[in-house]
């Protein structure tokens, strides 16, 4: 393990990590291609730095970049439809604990990504507005959208 997964493994209790599957009712993310050196935080997970109460979203993706910059991507996935205002909330928490665990300064590519089953076109529209840009480290992303069971990869540029 390099740098960027050690540090963020090294900031958190064990019990937040999952193994190779982000998955939510019946809607998963596929890691087919992802880097292997990888950490996944479930932020429902005892451990988390997100409180129960907090507003958060599922996941956190942490990768080394295989000779590239690293990746960061919070996630959120639902089953169902997604609802905009929510989801932002959502990734902008999960954006939020990012900033605690990575540090600055590393070449880093963030992608906030929601995922879901079926969304309707307008909610799907407000999650692309450009006021729908969800901060880290002082840049501003828009959020990447997945299907249910498409690669991760794909919203990661790769």
């Amino acid at each position: 393990m390099t740098g960027l997964v050690q540090g963020v493994r090294a900031k958190l209790a064990p019990e937040c990590f999952v193994g190779g599957k982000m998955k939510r009712e019946g809607c998963a993310v596929s890691l087919k291609n992802a880097p292997n050196t990888r950490v996944i935080v479930d932020f429902d997970k005892p451990g988390s730095p997100l409180g129960p109460d907090e507003s958060r979203c599922d996941y956190l993706f942490v990768a080394e970049g295989d000779g590239g910059p690293g990746w960061v991507a919070p996630l959120e996935v639902k089953k169902g439809s997604l609802e905009a205002a929510e989801v932002l909330r959502q990734l902008r928490a999960g954006a939020s604990a990012a900033e605690k665990l990575v540090p600055r300064g590393a070449p880093i590519a963030f992608r906030p990504v929601a995922v879901s089953g079926s969304t309707p076109k307008a909610e799907r529209d407000r999650l692309k507005d450009r006021s729908a840009k969800i901060r880290f480290h002082n840049r501003e992303e828009a959020v990447r959208l997945l299907s249910c069971g498409e690669p991760l990869m794909k919203a990661l540029g790769r």
